[in-house]
């Protein structure tokens, strides 16, 4: 009795487990022979790569799962285009092309603002191509001069303040090296006139000492400091004559 039991259960849990495993056949093959049906591309194209005799065997919100002629495959949603998205059953929503603006979204936003900026900008170019190649070549070639000018001049200053300038005073920026030492001041004096603020006291300070060392008062510095004069006195300090000592009689003294 108890092997008929037994045999009974077995075969019960046989066909049990049969059944399950039928079930899930039949819906594996309807599943395949579905999504064959619908979800198959003879070639897809997702960025470089391309991939022939497609079939999705698997979606997620995320991306979807492909067999094709080289194997299998992972491919991001993000990576496909809209038509084939459709295709596979995802709603697509047309995207919006955002524009960055560091401007508030008023200002940006407003086409007159636009629309004066882009005719002053077409003004700008419009003059700059109405100027005589002419006038162009004259202004420049008068920039280059007046800086070669004022190289030559700050080397007579040096020169007369009793300092070898040497090469540098021909390089643009450097040549404020020469001009302290001339002036009685260490070159690391080129890093306080980098500093706002603090430059227009070295400046002033400089304007000073170079005038002094140039044989003149110290009070002609603020003339070279006042941008309204400063050429002029710079010009003047560079082909002016150092005083001279007055020649006193000599005095005779008996003792």
């Amino acid at each position: 009795m108890n092997l008929e039991v037994k045999s009974i259960l077995t075969y019960k849990k046989a066909a049990g487990v049969w059944a399950r495993c039928s079930f899930f056949g039949v819906a594996l093959c309807l599943s395949s022979s579905l999504l064959g049906a619908e979800l198959t591309f003879p070639s897809l194209v997702v960025g470089s790569q391309t991939y022939s005799n497609v079939t999705v065997t698997s979606k997620t919100p995320r991306y979807v799962i492909i067999s094709h002629a080289r194997g299998m495959a992972s491919l991001k949603l993000k990576d496909l285009s809209e038509d084939v998205l459709t295709q596979l059953g995802y709603k697509v929503t047309p995207s919006v092309a955002k524009t960055q603006s560091f401007l508030p979204g008023k200002i940006a936003l407003d086409p007159r603002l636009k629309e004066m900026g882009e005719k002053g900008v077409k003004q700008i170019k419009e003059q700059f191509q109405e100027l005589d190649p002419m006038l162009l070549e004259g202004t420049l070639a008068g920039l280059v001069l007046l800086y070669f000018l004022l190289s030559y001049c700050g080397m007579l200053i040096c020169q007369k303040a009793g300092h070898s300038p040497g090469g540098l005073i021909w390089v643009p920026v450097l040549q404020i090296v020469p001009l302290l030492k001339a002036a009685g001041m260490s070159a690391w004096w080129i890093l306080l006139w980098l500093v706002p603020g603090i430059n227009i006291v070295a400046i002033a300070f400089w304007c000073a000492k170079i005038c002094k060392g140039r044989g003149k008062s110290a009070w002609l510095g603020i003339f070279l400091f006042l941008p309204a004069t400063n050429l002029f006195t710079f010009l003047y300090l560079a082909f002016a004559d150092g005083e001279e000592e007055e020649q006193r009689p000599l005095k005779i003294t008996f003792g």
